[in-house]
Order: structure tokens, then sequence, then C-alpha cells
């Protein structure tokens, strides 16, 4: 049993997500919450419900429910009424909180002490959990199980990571080892073991430079630590940077136990940084903004980001309106899905920077990004700004499109909703939530900016005829024969932007069913081949078809290609032949060309992040 202690303090809160996931995918977790019972009823309210949010978004690729329980601490410095009330609040709250997990129980304790009958209590419930927790645990083939004991054995004590050149040394000298010294039977059995949670399968073409991570949690810690801690640490002022851009030799000084490109691989794969193109940034400024060079190369990290909105970015008049709200109070999105997506707008929708462009651009992306959202205007004009509120409780979308009438104005809403959504589905699935979008000012019975209509009382407007609808609170009305003059594709937005069933309001069906067909071979031991790939091509749909001209989105998420530099040279080979190209993607991906592990079900949550 691996045990974490995560700090409560803001600045960790997305790596706390980040790690957790990573524990989480397969097997259930126990999650003790500590609750300071001297604190008045909002302020724990407050904090189990922060908690609890997390732990949804952590846990929901696990299939079986994780185990909560709230440990009320400081219960020695209240009177016995004082603590009845305070449990009594504590219980009501965790209940409706944690209805996704399962509640074990709320334990008031007095913890200086390791011994007495309420300590006693709460080991032997820890104890029983554990074992419930145990039972719960994945099926894994025996020959994984030598594989991971082997591992565990041969790997260096000061790092806990080992290079797949290494293991394959150690296999073939180990006379007592019962494993096959076969490369392709020894990938697919790490990248099962990966895909349980129980390592980290770094992979790439070269076998120096593909390395297998044991103690994820000992990297994370570590990185958390020291990347994520408070800026006025002295120990990070090197490392702290308010626009997010860190240069990676920074790294060799507070991690020397480790290889630099191995730790920026593995960060990579956990979405906490991304690798930033060295020409496009202004070699005379720091990352921090100073004119003190530093040299490359850089890494982007949008947890650093500190920087406020600059007076450039507000939203232009008459832009599409689109907001995605959170319908509970106590509720509210993770900074883990700003983050993500702060990862992910820039490279799909963001223009390439010219190379005469002295600002920092993401991933050889122009755009302008701040603490709470991100920003980027294309060559004919084309505005879009996506951000989160202050609070956490809404995530907005705005899109200023000169010409309302063309046909890529919808292409373009459709794709940044779907990427939003996608998001917002995978990292905090169970939050409910209400889409909203704004009203023209001059169809606003009172012209104000800020008028926002439900989604669906929009659909059902429009679907009945009405003249008039009332807004998302109930205080405005709307004219809708104005709001059509003004946006004349209104109807077309509503449909792209409807939200009734999340995933088959943002991926088209060939993408779901495609996805469904993978997921059913996932259940497949083994790794899948060429040959196979090509049969299920045959016989049930064509991948290569189906991504189509998306060939540059497949190579980056199926190669994790963090610079994007593999799909223009291919799409150059092959003179723009979407099919071909895909296939090449494929072909290289099944070679063990890319860092991402060889199973079925990469390739199904790959194609279910690509807009098809």
């Amino acid at each position: 049993m691996i045990i974490y202690d995560l700090a409560g303090h803001h600045q960790y809160f997305s790596s706390h997500s980040a790690c957790l996931e990573a524990i989480s995918l397969n097997s259930p977790a126990i999650f003790l919450l500590l609750q300071d019972l001297r604190k008045d009823p909002e302020a724990m309210t407050k904090e189990v419900y922060y908690w609890s949010t997390m732990i949804d978004g952590v846990c929901h690729k696990c299939p079986k429910q994780s185990s909560v329980i709230v440990v009320g601490t400081h219960a020695d410095l209240l009177t016995p009424e004082q603590l009845t009330r305070k449990l009594t609040h504590l219980q009501s709250v965790a209940v409706f909180a944690t209805s996704h997990q399962k509640l074990v129980s709320i334990i008031p304790l007095d913890v200086r002490y390791t011994y007495g009958a309420e300590m006693d209590k709460f080991k032997a419930l820890l104890d029983e959990t554990k074992k419930y927790i145990i039972s719960m645990g994945p099926y894994i083939p025996f020959h994984c199980h030598l594989m991971f004991a082997f591992i565990k054995e041969k790997l260096p004590r000061n790092t806990g990571i080992l290079t797949f050149s290494d293991l394959l040394v150690n296999i073939l000298t180990d006379s007592d080892s019962f494993i096959q010294p076969d490369i392709f039977t020894i990938t697919s059995i790490l990248n099962t073991l990966s895909e349980k949670g129980l390592i980290v399968f770094i992979q790439s073409g070269d076998p120096s430079y593909s390395w297998i991570v044991l103690h994820k949690e000992s990297i994370l810690k570590n990185v958390n630590g020291t990347l994520f801690a408070d800026p006025s640490n002295k120990k990070c002022t090197p490392i702290a940077s308010n626009t997010g851009i860190v240069p990676s030799a920074v790294l060799n000084k507070f991690f020397p136990q480790y290889d630099i490109e191995m730790l920026i691989q593995f960060m990579i794969r956990f979405e906490l940084c991304q690798a930033v193109d060295l020409s496009q940034i202004d070699t005379n400024m720091a990352p921090d903004g100073s004119s003190n060079p530093c040299l490359g190369p850089f890494l982007f990290f949008p947890a650093l980001v500190s920087v406020c909105r600059p007076s450039s970015t507000e939203v232009p008049i008459n832009s599409f309106g689109w907001s995605m709200i959170v319908s509970s109070p106590e509720k509210f999105f993770s900074t883990r899905i700003l983050h993500v997506l702060l990862h992910r707008l820039p490279f799909k929708f963001a223009p390439p920077a010219a190379q005469t462009t002295p600002i920092h651009s993401v991933r050889n992306r122009r755009c302008t990004i701040w603490s709470r959202g991100i920003m980027w205007v294309n060559e004919t004009g084309v505005t879009t700004i996506v951000e989160m509120s202050e609070t956490f409780q809404s995530l907005s979308l705005s899109i200023f499109y000169p010409d309302r009438t063309d046909p890529n104005y919808l292409n373009l809403v459709h794709s940044v909703v779907a990427v939003i959504k996608n998001a917002c589905q995978e990292f905090c699935p169970h939050l409910e939530v209400l889409d909203v979008i704004s009203c023209p000012p001059e169809a606003s019975s009172d012209h104000s900016k800020d008028t926002m209509l439900e989604l669906l009382s929009l659909m059902d407007a429009l679907d009945n005829n009405k003249r008039s609808v009332s807004d998302w609170k109930g205080q405005k009305y709307v004219e809708m024969e104005k709001w059509i003059r003004i946006e004349p594709c209104l109807p077309y937005l509503v449909g792209v932007s409807a939200s009734q069933v999340p995933c088959a309001s943002v991926v088209p069906q060939s993408s779901l069913k495609l996805s469904k067909l993978i997921r059913t071979e996932s259940q497949q031991e083994g790794t899948p081949t060429m040959p196979e790939l090509l049969l299920f091509s045959t016989k049930k749909l064509n991948i290569a078809d189906l991504i189509g001209v998306n060939y540059s989105e497949f190579a980056i998420l199926l190669l994790n290609d963090a610079t994007g530099a593999i799909w223009p040279a291919l799409a150059q080979q092959h003179h723009l032949n979407a099919k071909q190209i895909n296939m090449e993607i494929l072909q290289r991906w099944i070679q063990g060309q890319g860092m991402r592990p060889v199973t079925w079900g990469t390739l199904a949550n790959v194609l279910e992040k690509i807009h098809m």
C-alpha cells in the first residue's frame, strides 16, 4: 500500500490531481479527509466539497468506488455539545459531497496521541477498509506479476527508474529469470502494467531512452515540492516564473538524481508541462520578464502562470459567448481542467508563431495566456478567448468572427466547445453544469451586455417559434427575432453547443462507434499488431478514413510528439494523402516509435480526444 500525504496549499492543487490520477486508474483508493472541527460550519462545508470534488475527478476512470473516511481533528478541544453539533453537520455535508464514492465513516480524533479507544477504532476501521480495497483490486495476469517482481528487484534504490535497455540486460544475465528476452513480449507486459497504474512506461524508438518508472509517487512528490512551491520560498526562486516558462537547465540543479530527458517526458506524460520552441522565444528576455537571458530549451508549466489578464484581451463587442456554469454553489471546476486546457487549446487552434515574433509562444503557437485563461487571434482577425471565473464556478468561451455567415464560424465554435467539453468529461464527469449562451445587447430587454440564456430554454424557444424567452435567472427577456437578425447562425450554434448528452454533443457518432469497437478489442490481452489493425479496418470501421485530415492531431496524441515536428514531414512525404499519413502514424506507433503504450486502450483514448 502506498500512502500519500497531500498538502492543502492551492499551489499544489493541479499537481495533486495528476498524482492521484496515476494511482486511481484501475484500483480504488482509501481517502482520509482531515477536517479541523474548530472551524465554523461554512468553512467545513467548503473544504469537504473541495476535496470530494477532486476525489471524484481523479477516480472517474476507476471502475469501482473508492472509500472515503472523514477524520474530525482537534476533537479534544471541543465540549461534548460542540462536538455533537459539529459531527452532525459534518455527517450531513459528507453524505452529499461524497455521493459518487463510498463514505465509510466519520470519526472524531485527538490526533496528538497514537493510542486510546478512538484511535484503536480508527485503526481497526482502516484495516478493514484496506482489506476491502485489496479485494477490489484489478486482475493482473501471472506473467505481469513476474515482471513486476523482477523490476522491483532490479531497480536502483535511489531513483526507482530503469531504462528499457537495462531491463533487457538484466533479463539476459539473470539465470533465474523466467521472462523470455523477447522485446515484443516485454513491451506488451510493460504496457499492461502501465495501464494498470503499477508503473509508468515512457516509450520511445530508442531502448536507451525508454524508461520504466516504478516509484512515480516519489517523482511527483519531488516535482510538487519544488516546482509548485510558494514562489516566496527562496529555494525555488530560480524556478518561479509568472509566465510559466522555465529553462530546462534549471531542472539539472534541483533534480540531479534523475535523467532530465526522462523527467521532462514524465511530466509531459501527466500534462504538467509542454516543450516550448526555443526559436520562438525572445532570447534577450528571461522567463520572468527580466533582461537576464536564459539558455533553453524551455518548458511551459500552466500551473506556474500567475500574470493577470492583460487589458488587450477584452472580449470584442458582438462576440459569440457560451459558458458552462456549475449548478451547485458548493462545487466548482478543478484547476486541473484549466491547466489541461492551457496545454491543449494552443496546439489545436492558435496560429503558428512567425519567426520574427519576439513573444513567448507555447508549442510554437502565438497566443496570450494568463492565470485564468487564454486568447488567440488568427490571420483573418478571428479572436477566441477561453477563461475560467475567479471562483472556478464557470468556464466561458467568447469568439469574435467578422463574417457570421461563414461555415468555418460554425466549425470553430463546434471544435472549441468539443475540446472544452471533452476535458470536463475527462476530469470532472460527475459535475453538474448549466450550458448558457450570451445574448447580444440589442436583443435584451434592458440592452445589457451580460444577458445569458440557458441552452435548453433557447432550444425550446427556437423549436416552438417563441417570440421571446427569459434569461437563465428569470430577470430579463430576449426578443428572438432581433437575436436571429444579428446572429443568423443561432439555430446551428445552439445545435453544436447542445449538451443534453455530453458525449454525443461533442463527438460525432462515427467517432463514438469507432471508439466503442476499439474498447471492445481492448478487453483482449496483448498488443495490437499492424495486420490486426488492417483486419479491424476492413471488417469493422476504417480508422485511417475516419481520422481523415485530422492527422496532425492524431500524430501529436498517438506518438506523444510534444513539438509537433513529425506530421509535417509525413504530410510532405505522402503528398498530403490523409489516409497514407494516418497509416504511417499507426505503423510508427506499432513499432514503438512514440511515447504512448501500444495497446487497444491507448488507441481508443486518442480517438476520443480527436474531433472527427
